[in-house]
């Protein structure tokens, strides 16, 4: 992606009154939302400032605790999504641990990924609720319920997923155990705002290096999701219970993978960028 491109600049706009068709929103709902995606439209930061700015205003607007931007490559019949780009708010380094390792075991993959890829199978942009993808009754007689969500007191979540590609962006927001479900409501606002932002789903799809993701094991695909978060070597290996000379050379591979030499290399060329997407 060439962080130049024109194409990402945010720009004001209204509302797509086909979305507003049916809608359980108020009109006070579509003032905030509109005042939401002007504020943004306005601002000169650079790009991931202006996303964070974005879903750290609308997680209040909707009454979630959390939230979670992801890029994400292999959502086609029988593939385990892997995902090439995170930013967050509202989690603990715990909680997005141990949803990255969730995300990348095979034996016990997140129930909704089959019903998030048929969701996605014409290619649009689509807004689900846990529920919507599973049940009540499924999720909590499983082994990932115990294993993963239950341990990090995470429940209901909206996801807002919009094909770019080969890749899928994703907007998560979260609340935890104990905390009514989204309602309609909340979830055409998540759903208007990932439709009015086209700038927020290609904000770092990789031009190439995603494919490479795919020749990463389950482990590896693990300790590169940890890196891109910043994480360093006695980080990830106390998080996952490994020692630091094996996470060492995980690093290895994955470094040889993508034709980097360093950690903050890495990071650069799927995380912070070369600065082209900072005016002036």
């Amino acid at each position: 992606m060439d962080d130049t491109d024109q194409s990402l600049e945010i720009k004001p706009q209204s509302i797509d009154p086909d979305l507003l068709v049916d809608a359980p929103m108020s009109a006070e709902d579509v003032r905030a939302l509109v005042g939401l995606l002007g504020r943004i439209a306005g601002m000169t930061e650079p790009l991931l400032d202006r996303r964070r700015a974005l879903m750290d205003e609308l997680v209040t607007l909707i009454g979630a605790r959390s939230w979670m931007w992801s890029t994400s490559t292999g959502f086609g019949p029988g593939e385990v999504p892997m995902t090439v780009g995170y930013q967050y708010g509202g989690l603990t380094d715990r909680q997005i641990g141990m949803i990255i390792e969730h995300s990348q075991d095979p034996d016990n993959e997140p129930l909704e990924n089959g019903p998030m890829s048929a969701a996605l199978a014409p290619g649009k942009h689509v807004t689900r609720s846990r529920r919507d993808l599973v049940a009540d009754e499924e999720l909590y007689a499983s082994p990932q319920w115990e294993m993963y969500r239950k341990p990090i007191g995470m429940d209901h979540f909206l996801f807002s997923l919009y094909p770019v590609g080969k890749y899928v962006s994703a907007i998560g927001v979260h609340r935890p155990i104990g905390v009514p479900d989204f309602t309609p409501r909340e979830r055409r606002m998540v759903h208007v705002v990932g439709s009015q932002t086209d700038w927020l789903p290609r904000v770092d799809v990789p031009d190439g290096d995603g494919e490479r993701t795919t020749d990463l094991s389950p482990r590896l695909r693990v300790v590169f999701a940890l890196l891109l978060q910043g994480w360093n070597r006695k980080r990830i290996a106390e998080h996952l219970g490994l020692t630091a000379n094996t996470v060492a050379g995980y690093q290895k591979q994955i470094y040889r993978n993508f034709g980097v030499s360093s950690h903050p290399e890495l990071l650069v060329r799927f995380v912070r960028g070369d600065g082209g997407d900072t005016p002036g």
